[in-house]
């Protein structure tokens, strides 16, 4: 961590880069995959038959900040919208997020999340996310069974981020002044291993995220992104 930025917030450092952006200039932000508002991205059939017939492009881009042991990590969600090739209609419309997070290799992960729930504040659920079981049970849409997920590598505390939002982008690929939106987010994460055809396995992802200033909760769950 750099000397200007010791001993500052996550959120006192976006807020000051907002700040120091607001000459039109643009403001730089992570974007890995090299994107813009408005990009076409291609969601291949081998991602799952629910995403055949949309075509896809980013909406808004989403950069997480957070701090694990006095460093910063970033990962960022290209939110997507999926319009529907058949109807065209907005209200048919798909939102995913295709979330690139660093690895330990130098490269990144992809993963592909829709949307599972959202809710207003409860303190019930947020007991439930707190507790010190690391266990996160949901059900089956179809059978109505308990699928059973647990915090990834063991952890039981939550992660803080400062989130900037991206709704317009330059030329450049910055952030346009003016057309963004900073967001205080706590988040849990959680995995479960399921059978796919042919003996194979694959891990499969909720994320459950609380605005840290209207209580709001959302729950994006996913797996591994193949483009």
């Amino acid at each position: 961590m750099d000397s200007d930025t010791k001993g500052k917030t996550l959120w006192e450092m976006l807020m000051e880069r907002l700040s120091k952006n607001s000459n039109g200039a643009g403001i730089a932000f992570s974007n890995p995959k090299d994107l813009r508002i408005g990009s076409v991205v291609n969601v291949p059939y081998a991602n799952g038959p629910e995403f055949v017939g949309y075509d896809f492009g980013v909406q808004e881009i989403r950069e997480y900040n957070r701090q694990i042991g006095g460093q910063e990590f970033r990962f960022t969600d290209y939110v997507l919208k999926g319009i529907n090739t058949k109807s065209f209609e907005a209200e048919g419309a798909l939102i995913v997020r295709l979330r690139v997070v660093p690895n330990l290799a130098g490269s990144n992960d992809s993963l592909l999340l829709r949307l599972y729930d959202e809710f207003g504040f409860a303190e019930d659920f947020l007991g439930v996310l707190k507790d010190d079981t690391g266990i996160l049970e949901v059900e089956d849409e179809e059978g109505g069974e308990k699928e059973t997920f647990t915090r990834i590598n063991d952890l039981r505390s939550s992660y803080e981020a400062a989130v900037l939002s991206v709704q317009e982008t330059t030329p450049d690929g910055k952030a346009a002044t003016g057309r963004t939106s900073p967001s205080k987010i706590e988040y849990w994460d959680y995995w479960r291993e399921v059978e796919l055809a042919g003996g194979k396995k694959a891990k499969e992802f909720i994320f459950a995220e609380m605005n840290s200033d209207s209580g709001w909760f959302q729950l994006w769950r996913g797996r591994e992104y193949f483009g």
